[in-house]
């Protein structure tokens, strides 16, 4: 990875196509988007509103004290299903979907009327409304004031960009202006995020009105200010002494432990934190801040490097879902939902900081084993937790007391085909290796089954493809209408360049093997031990296919050194274990989805020791390949 501000200058950063402009076909991950898309949401909203969280608005409205329904931060909840649902309108329109949000939206703009200053926030105003900000016995930290009102900015932004409809957006508009007159250097009060996400939500807010100057002025939006908040947010994190809100010292919990520009380690909440850093990513992209910039690549590091689980999720701690140390990497670690989420957003920011493709190794990681393992084949339940190994009591539920991560989950499915293609003028990123279409002016570009086809509207066209190489693609080469096509190598791209025409094919290569990895030394967890994977899908075992498993004690069996693994028509892998006795493995993401039962991902081998003190070809490392297989 190059060094950090690369792609500073806006005119060299990369960016991501609009949805409007990218479809996803049917293979792996289409067919899981598409499921999210049709099932999932709808059951996401049948549930919140069966549970009673819109009633909150109502009770708001009515003039009414207490009887809030669910956690404080129901109300960014809401605003996170609202922005993941319009995204999906724009790859999947939904009438039924599209007026649901309508009449949610309608709420919340009765309710916010019911405040004369334009605050909305159902709990503080339900059940503290003298204790906003923490304050008279309040807790800033619980109330979740700043997060929700981030929700709320985020989603009117993107309900506006979704469907051209204001009346969210005006909501967010003017709780947003009532932060500003708020929030800031004395006179006014410092009050920081207790939980990140306003930071990149309020950025959106800025760059949506400073492109539409007849659109700020129609709704009375100050931009600037909204850019003086994120700066404010971030810039005040660790400067505590004169904080107004309550807690006053967050600590490390927050990210609240120093300045940003201080900050080289992941800690704390781990969802708090993957939010905070994708703000501080997007911040030095938005100033120009290479101090910024520092701090951001030095964590991303410090979480791929140490911290990151073999499945893609973070988190270690349960009691305070909070980061560990490096290369603290149990099994049973909690790997929050919602925070591998938040790893994939962080890492959007940092592709566009630094453009360099093993960033989209570590997405990959994350977007095609923890994310769809956290809801079930149907798409109607879900899991807080995705932990390495579990016993049979641990199973997905239908709904939860503090459900946040089936609205992550929609955020990100409504997100994610933008994030397939990024491009610059005539220079074109493919990042991720998905079956879809980009359209551009003039020139179409459809990856499917390996093949990247150009279609044009008149004569050869220049086109600089930028095609990530990804580290299980073996043997990995090119060739354009059947003949090869030679390339540079840039920051783990093929690069090819020049006049494509018509009709021209670029026929992706390579083959993909059974391969057991092994990870660093200092990961004492993983000793002697081997995790298994196929391209980027990684496996585990469950108890219900092997012989004489009923425990997880049963389940941690050893792996011989003489028989291979071998990849199955059905998509499992088969093996022997030292014992003789064959085993059977199965997706990550497919656990649990047949009969409640033991799982493991990480499998003693034979053969393999593992000497803490030898780091030799580790640098920059936490995994790597011990074998593979064809």
């Amino acid at each position: 990875m190059e060094s950090a501000a690369k792609f500073i200058s806006p005119l060299e950063r990369p960016s991501y196509p609009t949805l409007d402009r990218v479809k996803v076909g049917n293979d792996f991950l289409g067919t899981w988007l598409n499921k999210i898309q049709t099932v999932t949401a709808k059951d996401v909203l049948t549930k919140f509103n069966a549970e009673g969280a819109l009633s909150n608005y109502e009770r708001v409205i009515a003039g009414e004290k207490g009887g809030h329904v669910g956690p404080p931060w129901y109300h960014g909840l809401i605003n996170e299903c609202i922005r993941g649902i319009s995204d999906i309108l724009v790859s999947r329109y939904d009438a039924e979907l599209d007026a649901t949000l309508d009449s949610m939206i309608a709420l919340m703009e009765k309710a916010q009327v019911a405040d004369p200053e334009n605050y909305i926030n159902p709990y503080t105003m339900l059940m503290c409304p003298d204790q906003r900000w923490g304050k008279n016995g309040g807790s800033l930290i619980f109330q979740h004031e700043t997060y929700n009102a981030g929700c709320l900015a985020e989603a009117g932004v993107h309900h506006y960009r979704a469907t051209g409809k204001t009346s969210l957006l005006t909501v967010a508009v003017k709780m947003v202006n009532y932060l500003a007159d708020f929030i800031g250097d004395a006179p006014k009060h410092n009050v920081v995020c207790e939980h990140s996400l306003p930071e990149e939500a309020f950025l959106k807010m800025y760059n949506l009105f400073r492109e539409d100057e007849e659109l700020k002025n129609r709704l009375g939006a100050h931009p600037e200010e909204y850019l003086r908040l994120v700066r404010y947010f971030i810039h005040h994190k660790g400067d505590n002494e004169t904080r107004y809100s309550r807690p006053q010292y967050m600590r490390e919990y927050a990210q609240d432990h120093r300045y940003a520009k201080e900050q080289r380690e992941a800690v704390g909440h781990a969802v708090r934190a993957v939010l905070f850093y994708t703000g501080i990513a997007a911040l030095a992209l938005e100033d120009g801040d290479k101090e910024l910039a520092i701090t951001a690549e030095a964590i991303w590091n410090d979480i791929v490097q140490t911290k990151l689980h073999i499945s893609g999720g973070v988190g270690v701690n349960k009691a305070f879902e909070s980061f560990g140390a490096q290369y603290e990497l149990p099994h049973d670690a909690y790997l929050e939902t919602c925070a591998g989420v938040g790893l994939v957003f962080f890492g959007n920011e940092m592709f566009k900081l630094l453009g360099d493709a093993s960033i989209w190794e570590t997405i990959e990681a994350t977007v095609y084993n923890l994310l769809p393992a956290s809801v079930s084949a149907d798409g109607t339940k879900y899991t807080y937790v995705n932990p390495l190994v579990t016993n049979e009591t641990q199973t997905r539920w239908e709904w939860h007391g503090c459900p946040c991560c089936p609205p992550m989950l929609l955020k990100l499915a409504g997100s994610l085909p933008s994030m397939i293609f990024a491009e610059r003028g005539s220079d074109v990123w493919l990042n991720l290796h998905v079956n879809s279409t980009l359209q551009r002016e003039n020139m179409t570009l459809t990856l499917e089954d390996r093949t990247l086809t150009v279609r044009t509207v008149a004569g050869s066209m220049p086109l600089t493809l930028h095609i990530r190489i990804p580290s299980w693609a073996k043997d990995f080469r090119l060739s354009c209408n059947g003949k090869p096509l030679s390339f540079q190598t840039e920051q783990g791209y093929a690069v090819i360049s020049g006049g494509f025409s018509d009709g021209d094919r670029i026929e992706l290569h390579y083959r993909v093997a059974v391969e057991k990895y092994i990870s660093h030394p200092y990961a004492k967890a993983n000793a002697g031990r081997v995790a298994i994977k196929y391209g980027p899908f990684l496996y585990c075992a469950e108890s219900l296919d092997q012989v004489a498993c009923e425990t997880p004690e049963d389940l941690d069996f050893e792996i011989d050194d003489i028989h291979p693994l071998e990849l199955q028509s059905d998509g499992s892998i088969v093996g022997v274990r030292t014992t003789g006795e064959p085993f059977r493995l199965i997706p990550y993401h497919f656990w649990n989805n047949r009969t409640p039962c033991c799982m493991r991902v990480w499998f003693k081998q034979q053969g393999l020791t593992s000497d803490p003190m030898d780091t030799v070809g580790w640098d920059h490392k936490l995994y790597r390949v011990w074998k593979e297989y064809l």
